[in-house]
């Protein structure tokens, strides 16, 4: 157990110096394994077997198409066809912005970048509805994290790359709690602002409602369909999921190409050399967390950490259900200080197996860790949905923390129910089989 504490010691230490997590993690794992007297040759070997794996290309495929759907415009289409069902409601334009962060994070696989997207149109159009600013922020932010529940999503591959696991179950297992939270979201924003919000006084014509759903019902089938091809060729085998990257990737390129104005019918040179810089950081970010983290999890195997902690808890309770609140309640925090992908491939290998000791099924603990993760976006002090959506709400932090409070308590419900009803979340991958 000391060991463990060594290595968390080193890495908050390096962490509060503002070293970058993947130098720090790096840092704290060489000092441990010296005092630990593990083997430096396992390094070279970790990293390039945690890097030989064919799901490891599905980031990069999946973090281009993002950044190609992102450039296109392509969240508008969202925005007009969620509008036009529900825009007559009262209340309907926070739903719209919930329900379209929903969508829009399905085919961007960030939560950042959700927040930026539709932050930016709807923040605008929510103040001309009488929505404050520090709320509209709030509840940009809360939304952002959504979509990383509903698959695809590149920390479901993180997690599927760390324990193993098929990449299918851990997509769909956050499903449902994706959409409980989704659902929460714009029933407190009825209650918050939808009932201060006009009455539509335009008069309701069913035939020209039903023209106009089915108008932009077309326009969004393209955005629709990528989701949902990637779901339907990868659970029915027609290609894996590495395979569907790249799917995405081409089908990307042509609905970008579909969106772009009728005058100018050619991928802009800008826009494809925004999107390749752009996604290159991201998969070379991505890429060294992977490798550096390797070595962390070859460590934390070689000097028995996860027996020592599964030793240390049982010694305090043999309870499953404490386990879970205490799991809880560190995962929130790392939350609060981490990014999802460094926090999954750092702290997966030390808590689940000590997950599975206690009888946790690995799907059930993956729900519990991304959405813990997802949380961690809308927690200060390093939350990263909250500074975004601040900037674009053009309003301090603090200003948005009494109208987020709502929202977050919600977010920690459904994690409580997804932490101790695991049968409510799980039966949908095996439904599937999965």
């Amino acid at each position: 157990m000391h060991w463990l504490v060594v290595f968390l010691g080193l890495f908050m230490l390096f962490a509060i110096f503002r070293i970058p997590v993947a130098v720090s993690m790096s840092l704290a794992t060489l000092i441990t394994m010296a005092g630990a007297g593990v083997n430096f040759g396992i390094i070279g070997t970790s990293v390039f077997n945690s890097l030989n794996s064919f799901t490891f290309l599905a980031i990069p495929a999946f973090i281009i198409a993002g950044d190609i759907m992102g450039v296109t415009g392509i969240s508008n289409s969202l925005l007009n066809w969620v509008d036009s069902m529900v825009g007559r409601l009262r209340g309907s334009t926070g739903a719209t912005a919930v329900v379209c962060s929903l969508l829009f994070g399905t085919l961007t696989g960030s939560s950042l970048a959700t927040c930026t997207a539709i932050g930016t149109m709807m923040i605008p159009e929510m103040e001309k509805r009488g929505y404050s600013r520090p709320y509209s922020g709030a509840l940009i932010a809360a939304s952002g994290f959504l979509g990383i529940l509903i698959p695809p999503s590149i920390p479901g591959i993180m997690f599927a790359m760390m324990s193993g696991s098929n990449l299918m179950a851990v997509w769909c297992v956050t499903i449902v709690p994706g959409v409980l939270v989704g659902a929460g979201y714009i029933v407190i924003n009825y209650f918050r602002m939808g009932r201060k919000e006009a009455k539509c006084t335009e008069p309701f014509n069913f035939g020209p409602y039903v023209k106009n759903i089915g108008i932009n019902t077309w326009r969004a089938i393209p955005a629709i369909l990528m989701p949902l091809i990637i779901f339907v060729g990868i659970y029915g085998g027609i290609f894996t999921p590495t395979e569907a990257g790249g799917v995405a990737v081409f089908y990307g390129l042509l609905v970008g190409w579909a969106f772009l104005p009728l005058a100018q019918k050619r991928w802009p040179e800008k826009k494809l050399l925004t999107v390749i810089s752009d996604s290159s950081v991201s998969t070379a970010s991505i890429t060294l967390i992977i490798g550096l983290s390797a070595i962390t999890g070859r460590m934390v195997t070689l000097t028995g950490i996860p027996q020592e902690v599964t030793d240390a808890l049982m010694s305090v309770t043999d309870s499953k259900y404490i386990f879970l609140l205490l799991v809880n309640l560190m995962l929130l925090v790392a939350g609060m200080f981490m990014e999802t992908n460094s926090a999954i491939l750092l702290l997966g290998p030390i808590l689940l197996p000590v997950a599975n000791a206690y009888g946790v099924e690995t799907i059930h603990f993956a729900a519990i860790m991304l959405l813990n993760m997802e949380i961690g976006m809308i927690t200060p002090p390093m939350a990263g949905n909250l500074f975004v959506s601040a900037r674009l709400a053009n309003c301090s932090i603090d200003k948005l923390l009494k109208d987020l409070a709502p929202f977050f308590l919600w977010a920690l419900t459904v994690l409580m129910f997804t932490t101790y009803v695991p049968q409510a979340i799980t039966w949908l991958p095996a439904a599937l089989g999965i």
